[in-house]
């Protein structure tokens, strides 16, 4: 079989995993009706002027099967104050809840809105202004509209298989979702990529030569090459997608260095070896007290976990402040000497992080070398008087042409770091709180397992632990 019959036969196969089936459809297009008649219901109560609209992916119908997010959006005019826009979407919101009888979350995004706990579905019921373009843009979600009139103008039914193509793709690899925990792509910088290139193997074949900092794609061509230079310095991004609703936004804005080279690299594998395997979801078994002993065993490494338990807040603000804790207390290690090997974090998304590190060791040896400055540098009385009297286990001494002393290092173990010098290393405010009112636990070795009992912890565990990439294959 040639090569180009084998790949054409092979999308066939993952179109069938990637299509949602009649009955999901239908069982989706009741989900909406019911909502949407329950909204227009009280919404004419109210004798307001709102219009309700899908939107996202299942307005677009790029959706994949097992999706369970549902955006419908709460249109009020331009004239309308914010405050009011605010009131009356958390109003109308809750008047659902009550008439479904479900459950909800109050979410925030540049304001606050409602999502919906319904029938197994995460419907999110957003207010938003009702604009015709991006001139008219007042807040950041109104744009959304305009997104998905974009694309169901430019997608057939072809192009909306290989944007779910490329959305099934990306999510196995783990490269899909622009929310801060993932750093990945979105849907909609899926379908425009799509779009872009005109098929899901296009897309692939572009990307597997793609350079950070090199790609630019402008669909609508608001700029001409002589911006380009312009654009990078504004953005600052590894890709760069105008947005064709938005000149001033760049779609690949969350799309991290790293997430940008795991996706050219999958495409690389893909194209070298095309298999099944990319559009089905690896399944991973949590990590066992007696597996994380034996690897550790074998490794002769030490891991740390530190638990934290926060006040509730949205997964964003949540991961924001989980990334920038996670670096500051990885630099404060490596400060005082430990050897870092491994980091990361998981979160239940609500409220609970838990940070980890591997480390060659969690205890250094009481003493270190320490350098001091060059002879007859101006900064040689200051090391001589601070050392001389007996700080020093030995020394100052010289060695070459600098002044060394042996001295007891102040932080051996880096339990006792974490618990005296953690709150000073850069805590975003959360996690300072936490750490400030005893709310963090500090777990060593096999313990790390003891963090949490959630299964998706422990199957993090694992990922974290061994990091393969159950796609790479040569």
């Amino acid at each position: 079989m040639q090569a180009n019959e084998k790949l054409v036969n092979l999308l066939k196969r993952a179109r069938k995993l990637t299509n949602p089936s009649p009955e999901e459809r239908k069982e989706v297009e009741n989900t909406v009706s019911i909502v949407i008649r329950t909204l227009e219901k009280i919404i004419e109560s109210y004798k307001l002027n709102v219009t309700v609209e899908i939107e996202g992916s299942i307005a677009k119908d790029t959706w994949l099967p097992g999706n369970k997010d549902i955006d419908i959006f709460l249109l009020f005019n331009r004239d309308r104050p914010i405050e009011e826009l605010r009131y009356w979407g958390l109003r109308i919101g809750y008047e659902v809840v009550r008439e479904l009888n479900c459950d909800c979350e109050e979410r925030y995004a540049e304001h606050p809105y409602l999502r919906i706990l319904y029938k197994g579905y995460d419907i999110d019921l957003v207010p938003s202004y009702y604009v015709e373009s991006s001139e008219e843009i007042v807040t950041a979600v109104d744009r959304t509209r305009l997104h998905t009139r974009y694309v169901l103008s430019r997608v057939s039914e072809e192009l909306k298989d290989d944007i779910r193509l490329l959305k099934k793709f990306m999510k196995v690899i783990g490269t899909y979702g622009a929310e801060l925990k993932v750093g990945g792509f979105s849907g909609y910088l899926c379908e425009l990529l799509v779009i872009h290139y005109g098929s899901f193997v296009n897309v692939l074949r572009a990307a597997s030569e793609w350079r950070p900092w090199r790609v630019i794609i402008d669909l609508e061509g608001y700029y001409s090459e002589r911006d380009y230079e312009k654009l990078r310095k504004a953005f600052k991004s590894p890709l760069i997608v105008i947005d064709p609703v938005d000149k001033t936004r760049n779609v690949a804005a969350a799309v991290t260095l790293q997430k940008f080279n795991e996706f050219i690299v999958a495409s690389r594998m893909f194209l070298r070896n095309p298999s099944i395997d990319f559009f089905i979801e690896e399944e991973v078994t949590p990590l066992s007290y007696n597996e994380l002993e034996k690897e550790l065993k074998a490794r002769g490494t030490s891991i740390i976990a530190l638990k934290f338990e926060l006040e509730r807040s949205a997964p964003d603000i949540l991961w924001g402040q989980l990334n920038r804790t996670l670096k500051n207390i990885l630099n404060l290690l490596k400060q005082y000497k430990f050897e870092v090997i491994n980091w990361g974090a998981w979160s239940n998304d609500r409220d609970l992080a838990i940070l980890l590190f591997e480390l060659s060791s969690i205890k250094l040896p009481n003493i270190e070398l320490h350098h001091g400055p060059p002879v007859g540098s101006s900064r040689e009385i200051d090391f001589l008087e601070k050392y001389i009297d007996g700080e020093a286990v030995a020394g100052p001494f010289i060695i070459e042409n600098r002044w060394y002393v042996i001295r007891r290092r102040k932080y051996a173990h880096v339990v006792d770091l974490i618990l005296e010098r953690a709150h000073l290393a850069g805590l975003a405010k959360k996690f300072l709180r936490a750490f400030k009112e005893g709310r963090v636990k500090i777990y060593v070795n096999e313990d790390v397992i003891k963090a949490s009992e959630n299964e998706d912890y422990l199957k993090y565990l694992r990922e974290w632990l061994f990091k393969r990439y159950h796609w790479l294959n040569l």
